[in-house]
């Protein structure tokens, strides 16, 4: 049996970091002598090291704890979502340090936007007129059917020009909406997407060179284009949309 300090020597965990960890229920002393000493056991080595090395990678304290009452696979599944999660906060940090370092008070300058969460862009063709933001009818008119199906919109406004056919503009109006269970509307595509950041652009609506710059600047601040590209009509605004970039690090 080892005491508070010798166990505290024997793992590297502090006495006071030992008590915090009795008080939670994480690590309860394998007796307590008659003078109310803790004592612990040398198998409760190993388990004391994984507690501290799980708070030192940032897991709370309730999730240790349900970490600790699962079973191989429970604990797998819970490494599998904390692995991801890490990897989500990393790649923010490293985004935001590119960002950074690309930044120049004396031009105009592309911004970062991130959707969190897993979510759906739901795509229905449309087609329109040449003129400025020609596809905010049929925007405003799908988002009503949306609502009239209870189909809940965590953002839209989205815009995918694809052709020009007759003198007329092709292309996909869109809504990002959480995924869910059933049927969409028909007609329409369900696109999946990650978690995902884009960079983007504000600009006129008689800027012809819009989707050039902003790729210039992606190159000079050291991002990679990943597919995504679009444009958002904003209601209430007639003369201008944010363009919109999905990249990574390079």
């Amino acid at each position: 049996m080892l005491t508070i300090a010798q166990f505290g020597d024997r793992t590297g965990i502090s006495p006071s970091a030992l008590r915090f960890y009795e008080r939670k229920g994480l690590l309860v002393p394998a007796k307590r002598l008659a003078n109310s000493y803790r004592v612990y056991a040398s198998k409760q080595v190993e388990e004391a090291q994984l507690i501290n090395s799980l708070r030192e990678a940032g897991v709370s304290v309730a999730a240790i704890r349900e970490f600790l009452e699962l079973d191989a696979a429970g604990r797998q599944k819970m490494l599998v979502q904390w692995r991801q999660e890490v990897a989500a906060r990393l790649l923010s940090i490293q985004m935001a340090d590119q960002y950074l370092r690309g930044l120049r008070p004396d031009r105009p300058q592309i911004h970062l936007h991130r959707w969190e969460e897993p979510s759906v862009l739901l795509w229905f063709p449309a087609t329109a007129p040449l003129e400025p933001l020609p596809f905010a009818p049929a925007l405003a008119e799908r988002g009503k059917e949306l609502e009239r199906l209870g189909v809940t919109v965590l953002s839209g406004g989205y815009v995918r020009t694809l052709d020009l056919m007759d003198g007329r503009l092709v292309g996909e109006v869109g809504f990002r909406v959480k995924p869910r269970r059933g049927r969409f509307p028909d007609g329409v595509r369900a696109q999946e997407t990650p978690p995902t950041f884009f960079a983007t652009l504000e600009c006129t609506t008689d800027d012809e060179k819009a989707a050039h710059r902003i790729f210039q600047f992606l190159h000079e601040f050291g991002f990679v284009p990943t597919g995504l590209h679009l444009e958002r009509y904003l209601p209430g605004v007639s003369d201008r949309y944010p363009l919109m970039v999905a990249v990574t690090q390079s």
